[in-house]
């Protein structure tokens, strides 16, 4: 997905969601998932936004669109999705609380870094620089605390070129 901050205002391009769209299907038949209508639907939903949706909230724009799903079925794409990695499910108690399609091109399971925008809500995915992590173990086994996930939130807003 797009690089620049100013970027994240704007639409995703129909690149860009067709290429997370095949890297999907890819995946998940990798992972001998089947290629089922609503799985596209919930991949197609996701890949359009650069912000972080409900299950509620994608269950809606494939309705408003024509498409048949329940929000159950939702629930459980995104579960999948979730575990295999091309879904981040974002969730900061009062902020947000949502799904977002992965944007580093590469599936990652268990470290992110996420930026999200107070002022506008679009989420950027970052990949976390090998010196931070490195820290945060070090940090982690002097605590004797082992971690499943490292998932990094960034709390603020873009500053507009210019100082708009």
């Amino acid at each position: 997905m797009k690089s620049t901050l100013s970027g994240m205002r704007r639409k995703v391009s129909d690149r860009e969601a067709t290429e997370f769209e095949e890297r999907s299907l890819a995946l998940l038949k990798r992972e001998g998932f089947r290629i089922t209508m609503p799985r596209v639907q919930v991949i197609r939903t996701l890949a359009q936004s650069h912000t972080p949706l409900t299950a509620y909230g994608i269950h809606e724009q494939i309705v408003s669109t024509g498409g048949r799903i329940d929000v159950v079925s939702v629930y459980r794409i995104l579960e999948t999705l979730t575990r295999i990695g091309l879904v981040h499910h974002i969730c900061h108690i009062g902020l947000v609380d949502g799904y977002l399609a992965c944007q580093l091109g590469s599936e990652h399971l268990s470290e992110s870094q996420h930026l999200y925008c107070t002022k506008c809500e679009a989420v950027r995915e970052v990949e976390t620089p090998a010196e931070v992590l490195r820290a945060i173990r070090r940090q982690l086994k002097d605590l004797a605390f082992e971690p499943t996930s490292i998932k990094i939130e960034i709390i603020g807003t873009w500053i507009e070129p210019n100082g708009k």
